[in-house]
């Protein structure tokens, strides 16, 4: 009788552990470090085989919804589900690679077979600028190889090109040329169990950061109410422009497709104006320098040399003999300030209309007579006026 209690016991056994021919095997591939879950389940009794050969060693079992593990490499690694009925590896090693079986004893007694492979995580992939001139840039894509590692470019789903080596000791690197104002590429390096992307927009890696512009004076002058210009410069790049803003509002601007030349721009300055800012801009970045006038313009007009006046006539009085016109005062009009008149200027009589700003230089020119000399230079204007320089003392 005792014989065959154990006999009873043998047969059970091995028709609870069934060969693992007889089911399809399925692949899974796996990342160490991570999970795994067997998509067969298991609500009342069953089990989790780790399968050699035709031989079996179960790692897990239920028995009546009573979970218990019964291989000790798989403590704490192993757990099963109730409310699904599904067993799962946590924490997975390279040792862990090999055949798996769900065996089903809820009455139905089907076997579920996976073959699980490990991987190393795939590393990012990194980017880096070849080269910038236009119109193409080149950008390479490179990253750690590994066992079945690929690395492609991508752009909108479609696979540009990709490569992949036997030698896991050399890293992977590929090149693409990028045309100007393309749509966004992404470098994806994958192995069967995972997957990197890096995006690539063609502005940021085929363009350079923006410099700095500098102003500079160009000229000072009291004329018409402008009394400085400055020239902003900047050094040019791929898509830089530069302009001259006042008040968020562009007043002028330039770009060249010349990248050797340096971009300029000149601004002439008005009178009592906002503040100016030369912005120079790409699709990256921006650099502003705001133009200090205190420093490079001295809106005072009258404290430059070489200002420019009028030479009016004197006007005749009445009863008299026509004289010869006599040009004997000036009459700025260019807020010069007022300033000692000498002895001989003191003596003329003031001009009816003239400002207390006025400035009077000590001329006394009589018109020659008609083909007897050349008149004085004159410039383009009134034909009543005769152009002067006049030096502040």
């Amino acid at each position: 009788m005792r014989h065959m209690g154990v006999y009873l016991s043998l047969l059970w056994v091995s028709g609870t552990f069934r060969n693992c021919t007889q089911s399809e095997v399925k692949e899974m591939k796996c990342i160490m470090g991570e999970g795994v879950t067997f998509p067969a389940a298991v609500k009342n009794t069953g089990f989790l085989i780790r399968t050699t050969s035709n031989d079996g060693t179960p790692i897990a079992e239920v028995i009546n919804e009573a979970f218990s593990i019964t291989s000790n490499s798989f403590t704490g690694r192993v757990q099963w589900d109730s409310s699904t009925g599904l067993f799962s590896i946590t924490g997975l090693k390279m040792e862990d690679s090999g055949q798996y079986k769900v065996q089903n004893n809820d009455g139905q007694n089907t076997d579920a077979v996976y073959q699980l492979t490990m991987y190393d995580p795939v590393s990012t992939p990194q980017v880096s600028s070849r080269n910038k001139m236009k119109p193409t840039c080149s950008v390479l894509c490179s990253v750690e190889n590994g066992r079945e590692v690929t690395l492609s470019w991508q752009r909108e789903g479609e696979t540009l090109n990709s490569t992949s080596s036997p030698d896991l000791n050399t890293p992977l690197s590929l090149p693409l040329e990028i045309e100007e104002n393309s749509a966004p590429f992404s470098c994806v390096a994958a192995n069967p169990a995972s997957n990197k992307t890096v995006t690539v927009k063609p502005e940021e890696f085929c363009l350079d950061s923006v410099s700095k512009p500098h102003i500079t004076s160009t000229a000072a002058e009291g004329y018409q109410g402008r009394c400085c210009s400055v020239l902003c410069s900047v050094e040019n790049g791929r898509e830089v422009t530069l302009s001259w803003q006042r008040e968020g509002e562009t007043l002028s601007n330039t770009r060249s497709p010349d990248l050797n030349t340096t971009l300029s721009l000149l601004l002439e300055i008005e009178e009592n104006s906002a503040p100016y800012t030369c912005v120079a801009a790409n699709p990256v970045n921006e650099e502003r320098t705001v133009l200090n006038t205190s420093e490079l313009c001295r809106v005072d007009c009258s404290d430059y040399k070489g200002a420019v006046i009028y030479l009016k006539k004197r006007s005749q009085t009445l009863g008299t003999e026509d004289p010869p016109d006599e040009i004997t005062y000036a009459d700025i009009n260019h807020r010069a300030r007022g300033t000692q008149r000498g002895n001989e200027q003191k003596e003329q009589t003031t001009p009816m209309g003239a400002s207390d700003d006025t400035v009077y230089s000590n001329v006394n020119h009589k018109r020659p007579k008609k083909q007897e000399a050349a008149a004085p230079t004159v410039t383009q204007g009134e034909s009543s006026c005769v152009y002067a320089e006049v030096r502040r003392k």
